[in-house]
């Protein structure tokens, strides 16, 4: 039997330790470098996250993360996008507020303190008379800032949408014999026409909202011996439904306006029936379209 040469062996161990060394340590950096990537990979979202929630407290409400995978950060970056997207929307809703407070409420204010003032100098009696005229003021500053209210609440609905599956016949139905006596005492024709097999997604209050808006101004639209109909059809891919009239009409000139907030295409009314529609067909997914022939009547068309 042969033995190694003691130098041999000296030389092998050296070796070995030597490997066992450089691949300790060539571990261990990879290790190091590994963790170092983990870690910024991991920490990247958080810091992601709380430079977004820094530029919210600074008013800064359209930032956004990116979401990336379907972890627990993934869901933390999706749930604080949606709460920025909301924020981001009621932002938007108290500044139009304020503006359209603003715009609409300078005039009964600005007369209401001309009236005053002249009491004061004695230019104007505080008869009965000038009273109710005040109290006439008062009462349209009223009626602007429920109007108002109703339409910021309108603007955000979309926040609030619950839609069900409505099978539109005995919907519309119902909403047809509830305003049946109004269309009677004027003398108006109400007709409904509804396919048996139309359904949509909609919420209920939204969607019966935007139809009863859409009847009444029908109804005020057309005169006795007129006729106004309701209509749901259903197209290949869509539900379509229909609020049409015999009614006066609107100017072609009027038509590109109608949906803006405070247009009035007649005197009377603030001019925000309209933009309300649009904003709950909008909110729903759907989309207000209107065809109208100035003396002969209009179609409101609701997709």
């Amino acid at each position: 039997v042969k033995f190694p040469h003691p130098r041999k062996e000296e030389i092998f161990v050296s070796r070995s330790n030597r490997f066992l060394l450089i691949s300790l340590l060539a571990l261990g950096g990879i290790a190091v470098l590994l963790s170092i990537i983990f870690s910024r990979k991991m920490t990247r979202p958080i810091k992601a996250l709380i430079s977004a929630s820094a530029a919210i407290e600074e008013g800064d409400f359209r930032t956004r993360v990116a979401v990336s995978g379907d972890d627990e950060l993934g869901t933390l970056a999706y749930a604080f996008n949606r709460m920025a997207q909301k924020l981001e929307v009621q932002e938007a809703l108290r500044k139009k507020l304020t503006s359209n407070i603003a715009h609409e409420l300078r005039t009964p204010i600005s007369a209401v303190r001309g009236e005053l003032e002249g009491m004061i100098d004695g230019l104007i009696s505080a008869d009965k008379e000038a009273l109710q005229s005040l109290y006439a003021e008062i009462g349209r500053l009223k009626s602007i800032l429920e109007g108002i209210e109703d339409l910021s609440q309108a603007e955000a609905s979309s926040l609030t949408i619950r839609k069900v599956d409505l099978k539109l016949h005995p919907f519309l139905k119902s909403i047809a014999e509830r305003f049946g006596k109004a269309f009677m005492d004027k003398g108006v024709t109400l007709e409904l026409f509804c396919d048996d097999d139309a359904a949509a997604s909609a919420d209920p209050d939204k969607l019966s909202q935007v139809i009863i808006n859409l009847m009444s101004n029908a109804l005020k639209a057309t005169g006795k011996g007129g006729r106004v109909w309701l209509r749901a059809v259903k197209d290949k891919t869509q539900v379509r439904i229909e609020v049409g009239d015999t009614g006066c009409g609107i100017k072609a000139s009027d038509l590109p306006f109608i949906f803006e907030r405070f247009y009035r295409v007649s005197k009377g009314g603030l001019g925000l029936g309209l933009t309300i529609v649009k904003e709950l067909a909008e909110a729903q997914g759907g989309k207000i379209g209107v065809k109208s022939i100035y003396g002969e009547g209009s179609v409101f068309t609701l997709i």
